[in-house]
């Protein structure tokens, strides 16, 4: 019986605890316009074409892609996939993007199927976010990247990635076309 009445509290409190969230999230001032921003940047689907050229090869390899992202916290964040196919390999990351506006940052947080695990900071400068330089490691390797998205429009967007590393520097270029409605 007692397990019963403990169980009991335990929910009311939970009930208690979302009843004052859900009220406080009614009345909380609109989101800052650089998340506002950010969200609508990116969120929809788009379809992602460019090249990759790593160290040692001879050309760039075709990308092709997608970029899933859904409106995520109540419109404060973002919620995306990545899929690409790069010489027939497969990859895939998740990806969380948002805008901190106590730090005034851009941060993209993204897990790959490669191993890679992001935390980028970077900052709007126009209709461009430049990301700081992020050093991480894979298989005890050292690489670090440089990383800026530009929106050429509404739709269009360019990805420069040059990531620095042990054998040479990789570059990723793509272009992202918005297709359909946005979803959010």
């Amino acid at each position: 019986m007692q397990g019963k009445l403990a169980g009991g509290r335990r929910l009311l409190m939970f009930l208690l605890g979302a009843a004052s969230l859900l009220a406080q999230a009614e009345t909380a001032p609109p989101p800052p316009a650089e998340v506002k921003k950010t969200v609508d940047a990116f969120v929809g689907h788009w379809i992602l074409t460019g090249t990759d050229l790593e160290p040692g090869a001879t050309a760039p390899a075709a990308v092709n892609g997608t970029m899933d992202c859904k409106s995520a916290a109540l419109g404060a964040a973002l919620s995306c996939l990545i899929a690409a196919d790069i010489s027939g390999a497969r990859i895939e990351a998740a990806t969380v993007i948002g805008y901190s506006p106590d730090d005034h940052l851009v941060r993209w947080m993204e897990i790959s199927s490669t191993g890679e695990y992001h935390d980028h900071h970077g900052q709007w400068r126009g209709d461009r976010i430049v990301f700081e330089p992020l050093t991480y490691t894979v298989g005890g390797a050292k690489m670090t990247e440089s990383f800026a998205v530009s929106f050429a429009s509404s739709d269009r967007m360019h990805w420069k990635v040059t990531t620095k590393m042990l054998e040479g520097e990789s570059r990723l270029e793509l272009t992202g076309a918005r297709a359909g409605v946005k979803a959010h």
